[in-house]
């Protein structure tokens, strides 16, 4: 590649002008010594390499037999293509003088004779003439390195500065092969057009975008404002490229073929004219990752034909103001965008609907046919406030794009710029889209989001843009809030669904609003484990001497009143106080996931009374009544199992009051 490059000249790349961002800046002062240094390395190494070739014997056979092998590797030249023959003749030329020989007249009267070339005009070392003039190039335009750097910095890895220059010199070696094909090519019809010319034509425009940006970074890092020949000097070569590209392009070739490179340029043209804003202020690393993500975004829509100019339109808007939420996220969005097709960037956003009625009340137990289970399940009004053709391909998503396309759409759309911002027509429009391209992927998801995923859409600052918004257009914030309802009832009804599923296989059982109780007697009976029949009544025993005979309550306090030997006595037949402590642990946390919903349903307007009102409540603990007395006897449970019924006899204190197997109070003696 670098031969290629000495072989066109700069003839072929004129047209890029590099783009001196900034000229007497520190970071270009860095750059300079950075390339000082690798330009040393550079040579320093090849005089070396050189010197120890060099060493050869000089006497006059060798030299007879050095020049004959020189001739031989001219002479092999004849009839190749120019570039190759001079590729050759380099290498020639190198081996000889690393055998020691200087090349006097007398070889470059053969070359001349031998190819019509002149060694000249080839030059001696093109590697080095192309590293050199790389290095060049890094000094005149400090965003190549710059841009190499934060490629390393990324990947979370140590580097070495050679690793760091090595990079830098292949990436501007990789854009200048691009320029000089393209400079040298001939497009003849649409298949070459798309698959040689095309991808090399973007690798320029990438560059470019890449100066725009990493250039401004330049200037954001050491605290000064956009200089405006830097401006102008993007202009012209934006420009430039425009005007190479198209000298290139066939007349025949139909103009939907090419239309999106310069659909690219256009979007660059646009973050030049919104960049010009910023020349009376400093520029800050949030507003530079702003600019950043907004044009992967819209060079993306290009490439994939998306058709979203409400997200397009908010893009290109002067008015920068990236909130805490959405700076840094840019690998994130790369991520993203490269799952998400044309018809996941697409949103059909009509506000022609009646406004919905907003409720004032969530509610609605229903039991399921299947179950039996009482569960809260709430009405959906999805076909009410979305497009029918947009629900039914929402409906045929992926969950690894559901989650991508509410990233996109928190990032670039619900949380992209303050509340404040609102009453600009464009952010505010972007907002409101934004909100339904996201809650229609919650609401038509088949299975349940993390609320990490969730909150991305629904925080605080959602809140308050609706709350702008209510004073400047309560129609759209109406059927906004209805669409943040309807994916947050969606959730819920897969919770409900879920939780009480996963409740049916435990041993605590819902017997009134809010109220659980365990179920001895079926875990006694069933589960994988069986259990000696005597664990029913040491149970019962204990809890009436502990905890007034409520079950419930010593699971739930994990039998923390009990003695060692009482509490061994059970365990030993079978019963596992942390197993059960563990369903019961299990049953709150399954109700408790249902207070997300509650709480951003609550935000949105809701009244949420019958939802709370259906949650587990924890088990209160009573104290303990005085046992084994008159008017409160020790409740022994008769099992007619001896060892049993013998332990709960012994742990009865001498004057101690129970019940007998007939009922009857006695006191023990």
């Amino acid at each position: 590649m670098a031969g290629f490059s000495i072989d066109i000249g700069d003839e072929g790349a004129g047209y890029e002008k590099a783009v001196k961002m900034p000229s007497s800046s520190t970071s270009a002062a860095a750059v300079a010594g950075t390339v000082k240094i690798a330009d040393g390395i550079f040579k320093v190494l090849d005089q070396y390499d050189k010197a120890q070739k060099s060493s050869a014997p000089t006497e006059g056979s060798v030299k007879r037999a050095a020049f004959a092998n020189f001739a031989q590797s001219v002479n092999a030249t004849r009839g190749q293509d120019p570039l190759k023959a001079k590729v050759a003749i380099n290498s020639a030329v190198v081996a000889y003088t690393n055998a020691g020989f200087e090349i006097g007249q007398a070889e470059k009267d053969l070359v001349q004779s031998s190819t019509g070339l002149s060694l000249d005009y080839i030059g001696l070392d093109p590697n080095q003439q192309a590293i050199t003039k790389a290095l060049d190039t890094m000094s005149e335009n400090p965003s190549y390195y710059l841009g190499e750097k934060n490629k390393l910095d990324a990947t979370g890895k140590p580097y070495t500065q050679t690793e760091l220059i090595q990079n830098t010199v292949a990436e501007i070696q990789r854009v200048e092969s691009a320029s000089l094909y393209i400079a040298n090519t001939q497009v003849t019809d649409q298949a070459n057009f798309q698959k040689e010319y095309m991808p090399r034509a973007k690798e320029l425009i990438s560059d470019l975008r890449n100066k725009v940006v990493l250039g401004l970074q330049i200037e954001a890092d050491e605290g000064k404002s956009i200089m405006a020949e830097n401006m102008v000097s993007l202009e012209v070569e934006l420009a430039n490229l425009e005007g190479f590209l198209k000298s290139k392009i066939p007349a025949g070739l139909p103009t939907d073929i090419s239309k999106p490179l310069f659909d690219d340029i256009e979007v660059l043209r646009g973050q030049l004219d919104i960049l010009k804003n910023f020349d009376k202020k400093r520029i800050e690393a949030k507003t530079l990752d702003h600019v950043n993500r907004n044009t992967e975004v819209l060079l993306d829509f290009v490439d994939k034909k998306v058709d979203n100019p409400i997200v397009a339109n908010a893009l290109l808007s002067g008015n920068f103001d990236a909130t805490a939420l959405v700076t840094g996220k840019l690998t994130e969005l790369k991520k993203a965008l490269n799952n998400l097709d044309k018809d996941d960037l697409e949103y059909v956003d009509l506000f022609t609907f009646a406004p919905p009625e907003a409720a004032s009340e969530v509610s609605g137990n229903k039991t399921e046919a299947e179950t039996g289970v009482k569960t809260t399940l709430l009405d959906n009004n999805l076909t009410k406030i979305h497009d029918v053709e947009e629900i039914e391909k929402a409906e045929d998503r992926s969950m690894t794009k559901r989650k991508d396309a509410i990233f996109f759409s928190s990032i670039e759309r619900v949380n992209k710029v303050e509340p404040s911002s609102m009453n600009i027509p464009e952010h505010r429009d972007n907002f409101l889209g934004g909100v339904g391209q996201a809650t229609i992927n919650i609401s038509t998801s088949p299975d349940i989001f993390k609320t990490d995923t969730l909150t991305q859409i629904y925080n605080e600052q959602t809140y308050k843009s609706l709350e702008i918004i209510d004073q400047l257009d309560p129609t759209q914030a109406t059927v906004a809030r209805a669409r943040l309802a309807d994916g947050l009832k969606a959730q819920l009804n897969l919770v409900s669904t879920a939780v009480s599923g996963s409740d049916q296989g435990s041993y605590f059982k819902v017997t009134g609003l809010g109220e659980i109780q365990y179920d001895l007697e079926s875990r006694v009976d069933t589960g994988m484990i069986r259990m000696d029949k005597s664990v029913l009544p040491l149970v019962k025993g204990y809890a009436s001497k502990h905890y007034n005979g409520d079950v419930t309550s010593m699971v739930a306090d994990r039998g923390r009143r009990l003695e060692t030997l009482e509490r061994s006595q059970i365990e030993d037949a079978g019963f596992k106080f942390i197993t059960a402590y563990g369903d019961y642990k299990k049953v709150l946390k399954n109700s408790n996931r249902k207070k997300f919903y509650i709480k951003h349903m609550k935000r949105l307007g809701l009244s949420t009374s019958d939802i709370e009102q259906s949650l587990i409540r924890e088990v209160e603990q009573l104290e303990s009544q005085a046992t084994g007395t008159l008017r409160n006897p020790w409740q022994i449970v008769w099992s007619d199992q001896t060892d049993a019924d013998e332990k709960l006899f012994l742990s009865i204190g001498k004057g101690e009051y129970y019940t007998d197997i007939n009922g009857d109070v006695r006191v023990k003696n």
